[in-house]
């Protein structure tokens, strides 16, 4: 397999081998939303070895009894590198906050986190009943055919990405049905995600996390704000925060290329490899 080339399989995608960084995405998208990243960091970094993961009931990971919590999640993501030693474990939102419950709870899993906007709060734990759970229960299931649904979200938060990210959603975040082009995440799981997202302790476990970690929040993010991030970042033993400018929550959809550089920093010099 060439370098940046993709080979689509059950709920993983990636490269041959132990990978250098594993991703997961954030609620209700598909591990192929990575993949403007993975060809940014390809050029940088072109024997780069990596692997991409569906969260359970997204995409090709077809689970729809759950539970959805993220402790279910990041156990999901675990038994999904069985065997693996990445060098970096990089998630977004949701998927920021499973990556940082494997390495807790299974330290040494990873030899650095690239934490995106991850969805991680200080107690009470608890579900929580939140208008975006409820926006996400509602959310359209089903259009006439692929373009419908890409005209559609250039009407929506989502017209901010790059269409490079936003076409690798609508491609593969649905799927051809006999009514037409049906989203994979079934709106009941991406709420049921959304409730579930301040009932892990996970904020009590960072301090266990003794690995380097990079914290990465957009300008105008809307879910994570002072006094929380600094709070946050301080929980860690040895991280950084980096904020990217003039980017909201969908930091990895809107600049590829900046987490691309994040990531290949950490990754280092591949001639020396």
């Amino acid at each position: 397999m060439k370098p940046g080339e993709f080979r689509p399989s059950f709920a993983v995608e990636g490269t041959p081998g132990d990978p250098d960084v594993v991703f997961a995405h954030a609620n209700g998208f598909c591990k192929e939303v990575w993949r403007p990243v993975v060809s940014e960091l390809s050029h940088l970094h072109p024997h780069l070895r990596w692997l991409s993961v569906d969260l359970l009931g997204h995409g090709e990971n077809t689970e729809t009894d759950g539970p959805f919590t993220i402790d279910a999640i990041a156990r999901d993501v675990a038994s999904k590198l069985e065997g693996c030693s990445p060098t970096v474990g990089v998630g977004h939102s949701s998927g920021g906050a499973a990556i940082a419950r494997v390495e807790a709870l299974r330290p040494a899993t990873f030899r650095n986190l690239v934490l995106i906007e991850p969805i991680i709060y200080p107690p009470p734990y608890r579900m929580a009943d939140v208008a975006i759970a409820d926006a996400a229960q509602r959310r359209r299931e089903v259009f006439t055919d692929r373009q419908a649904a890409y005209d559609r979200f250039l009407d929506s938060p989502l017209r901010d990405w790059r269409p490079d990210a936003l076409a690798a959603y609508v491609d593969f975040g649905f799927e051809d049905s006999p009514d037409g082009w049906k989203i994979k995440c079934l709106p009941r799981i991406e709420a049921e995600v959304f409730r579930q997202g301040l009932n892990h302790d996970t904020w009590d476990r960072l301090d266990q996390i003794s690995i380097p970690v990079t914290v990465v929040c957009g300008e105008h993010s809307d879910t994570h704000q002072e006094p929380h991030l600094t709070t946050f970042v301080e929980r860690f033993r040895d991280a950084e925060l980096i904020v990217v400018p003039d980017v909201g929550h969908f930091v990895p959809m809107e600049r590829p290329d900046v987490i691309a550089s994040i990531i290949q920093r950490i990754l280092g010099d591949p001639s020396s490899r």
